[in-house]
């Protein structure tokens, strides 16, 4: 079905003589609009429009003479005046000269030129006069009468006013003037219109911004007044369109702009209560102002989208290597670890990933991101053992500029926001310094992050995954670590188990390996690891697990690259690159079989750590007490090692304690 095509709604507004020409010439155009016409003038005109406006029933008026340019003044609605040509003059002069040669033209406000030219051209005398208002007019008419004019030529009210006080009168305007102002009256009522309907455009965008805007016109009145900018400084649009922004808002003038035409952007001001950034914008028409745009934002918002921004931009350069395939072993505990955590990785619970080092915790933790709703997003890891705790703070936290001496200009985004809608892996979380487990406590409770030096709290969105090598369950016991926080981490739990508890996982995970380091050596195509190798490789216990494989794997394939013949060759530089395998330690003591359950446990734990000790002091022997080498052969830290050693060391000195007697 077709639109209905809206037809405009007009009042002809004018005293006898007009509204006899409007009744002649309304029938032509009654197609086009509703017309309706008014014996009415002035305040009573006024009065009546605005009645018809408040109920939304009138569009435009046209009137004439004094009536249209009072009504002008006092409706809110378009007022087209019958405009009076030289020609309407010229042909109502002549029309009265034929009556008499005593004649006076009496217009509205100004006097016609193109009257005073055929005045002087033709050496004709006519005594024209203007008035403004109706008492004007009576007054004006009083004196011609006295002064022997006998036909006035004017508008409607001043022709009524010559026939009352005994003057012929001849009616100004012609056919073709009230016509014209028909006309005009629809076109502006079509134009208005088609203005409203963009104005109704324009504010729909406005009303979806989060940023305020207000629109002035040139004497900077209130023209749009958007929701965000209701919402920042609390006042209802409704009360606020028409009136004088100054007054409202003393303190963000707009009268500089429209004087100037000068836009001021990014100025800072403080409104309410609040911090906000204002633009200033000058509406420019044929190099003129004619209104002005006035911007306003909160500064927290411009703040956090500039967080936003950089934490975007610097999460993008750390990249994701690992997925799940790539946590190797066919064991049936491998096959469920991976199982869990593909199952763990579709929802955004906090992860909790315990096993030794080196068995493969961020590795696991990528998997479980790469498989996630996340993957698109950031993956941020931190070790929490890898910096002292200022620095800590600061990198996992970030600071605001000038939080203290050494600040970077700008300040700088925390991890736990550049991981924002991604991943954070907090790395050895066991060993994280008891004031920043308050604080991630607070960030896993509110999801929020407080900058160093910033009183203004970041919403994050992250997805935690905790790892470390430490019980931390014990470390709960101890008081070291805060329970609270153990709970918050321990809600999805995931152990890797070391790879001397699946042996039959060795071979597959070496090989594998070992075809990855002879691709990163040499191109070409990898060689088998050798069998007696291989052998050699199930039968060791692998403290560092598959950090320290990888190490020993590596030793033998840069040994290999050089060329090696025969077997023998081959065990003899295997011995010399990994002593370890060769240095197995003396079988420990069994375990007596009458041992309660408990202890033996106990006894077993006590054992294996015996293993691991008496490897590890061989590694170092091997290596002539050379600690740094030690380790590197060890897959481990030499912070790591020394750890290792002194709490070996710790029981002996505990025994070689005098004790009071």
């Amino acid at each position: 079905m077709a639109p209905v095509s809206y037809r405009p709604r007009i009042w002809a507004i004018g005293i006898s003589r007009l509204n006899r020409a409007f009744a002649e010439w309304l029938p032509v155009y009654a197609d086009q609009a509703d017309f309706r016409i008014l014996d009415k003038g002035f305040e009573a005109a006024a009065a009546a429009i605005a009645r018809e406006v408040r109920e939304g029933r009138l569009d435009a008026v046209v009137s004439g003479g004094a009536n249209g340019a009072y009504l002008r003044q006092h409706v809110d609605i378009p007022v087209i005046v019958v405009k009076v040509t030289g020609f309407d003059v010229l042909n109502a002069l002549a029309t009265a000269r034929q009556r008499s040669s005593r004649i006076a033209l009496v217009t509205h406000a100004e006097v016609y030129p193109e009257v005073e030219a055929f005045c002087r051209a033709f050496a004709l005398a006519i005594p024209a006069y203007t008035y403004r208002a109706e008492e004007d007019a009576t007054a004006l008419i009083q004196t011609l009468r006295q002064e022997g004019v006998e036909v006035v030529v004017g508008p409607g009210m001043v022709a009524d006013l010559a026939e009352r006080a005994g003057m012929a009168a001849v009616f100004l305007y012609s056919g073709s003037s009230v016509q014209g102002a028909l006309e005009d009256a629809i076109e502006a009522v079509r134009l208005r219109r088609i203005e409203a309907g963009r104005r109704e455009y324009v504010n729909a965008i406005l009303a979806h911004l989060e940023e305020g805007v207000v629109a002035v016109d040139e004497g900077g009145r209130i023209q749009s007044f958007n929701p965000a900018m209701e919402r920042l400084l609390d006042m209802p649009a409704a009360s606020v369109v028409g009136r004088r922004w100054q007054s409202l808002v003393p303190s963000l003038p707009l009268e500089s702009v429209l004087e100037s035409g000068t836009r001021e952007l990014a100025a800072i001001h403080h409104v309410r209560g609040k911090t906000v950034v204002v633009n200033r914008i000058p509406l420019l028409s044929d190099g003129r102002a004619t209104g002005a745009v006035l911007t306003m934002q909160d500064a927290n918002a411009i703040h956090r989208a500039d967080r936003s921004l950089r934490t975007r931009t610097r999460a993008r350069a750390a990249g994701v290597r690992y997925t799940l395939d790539d946590l190797l072993g066919d064991s049936p505990a491998m096959r469920e670890v991976r199982a869990l955590a593909q199952r763990y990785a579709q929802v955004d619970s906090t992860v909790l990933i315990q096993g030794e080092s080196g068995t493969g915790k961020e590795v696991l933790a990528q998997g479980m991101h790469q498989a996630s709703p996340r993957h698109p997003f950031p993956f941020v890891a931190v070790n929490c053992a890898a910096f002292p705790e200022t620095l800590l703070e600061s990198e996992l936290f970030g600071y605001e500029e000038g939080a203290f001496s050494g600040a970077r200009r700008g300040g700088k985004v925390g991890l736990i926001e550049s991981a924002h809608n991604g991943t954070l892996f907090l790395d050895e979380v066991g060993d994280m310094p008891p004031a920043l487990q308050i604080r991630l406590l607070r960030v896993l409770q509110e999801r929020q992050v407080q900058p160093v030096g910033s009183l203004d709290a970041v919403p994050v969105n992250v997805r935690i995954i905790a790892a470390t090598h430490r019980d931390l369950a014990e470390l709960v016991r101890q008081g070291v670590f805060r329970q609270d926080l153990y709970f918050r981490l321990n809600i999805l739990s995931l152990r890797v188990p070391p790879l001397r508890t699946r042996r039959e996982d060795i071979r597959l995970v070496a090989e594998a390996l070992f075809r990855r380091i002879q691709r990163r050596l040499q191109p070409g195509d990898p060689v088998p690891l050798p069998d007696i190798l291989a052998q050699q490789l199930e039968c060791y216990d692998w403290p560092g697990n598959i950090r320290e494989l990888e190490n020993v794997l590596e030793r033998v394939a840069v040994l290999m690259a050089g060329g090696l013949e025969g077997v023998e060759s081959l065990a003899q530089a295997a011995r010399s690159v990994a002593p370890e395998l060769f240095a197995l330690p003396a079988p420990a003591a069994p375990i007596p079989t009458s041992v309660p359950v408990l202890h033996a446990a106990e006894a077993l734990t006590r054992v294996s750590r015996a293993s691991e000790l008496a490897h590890i002091r061989a590694v170092l022997a091997a290596h002539g007490g050379r600690r740094n080498e030690a380790a590197r052969a060890l897959g481990i830290s030499p912070t790591t090692l020394w750890r290792r050693l002194k709490a070996a060391d710790a029981p002996d000195q505990a025994r070689d304690r005098p004790t009071d007697a």
